[in-house]
């Protein structure tokens, strides 16, 4: 029994290609998976940022009101000082 070397060379060549056509279903079967699971994820951190917007709204917010109480007493003072300076001067200028 001879074995024609071009015909074993085309055998072991048709079954690498089989290998590799098995290989790669396996691998993209695989990568759906694992991107399915990672499209979970980011869909979950999604929804949980909307969730923190609201909280993020309420701090934001909060800080708008504590500044501009914080500059309205700052311009209280700053007047309440101007206020004292300047009666101060009138008074020395009567003398």
């Amino acid at each position: 029994m001879v074995i024609d070397l071009k015909e074993l060379f085309i055998v072991i060549l048709f079954l690498a290609l089989i290998i590799l056509v098995v290989a790669t279903t396996i691998a993209v079967i695989k990568l759906i998976g694992t991107l399915n699971r990672i499209n979970n994820v980011i869909d979950n951190v999604d929804n949980k940022v909307t969730k923190l917007n609201g909280l993020f709204d309420m701090i934001d917010n909060t800080t708008d009101v504590i500044n501009s109480f914080s500059d309205r007493i700052a311009t209280s003072i700053s007047s309440g000082i101007t206020w004292l300076l300047n009666r101060k001067k009138k008074g020395d200028k009567d003398e």
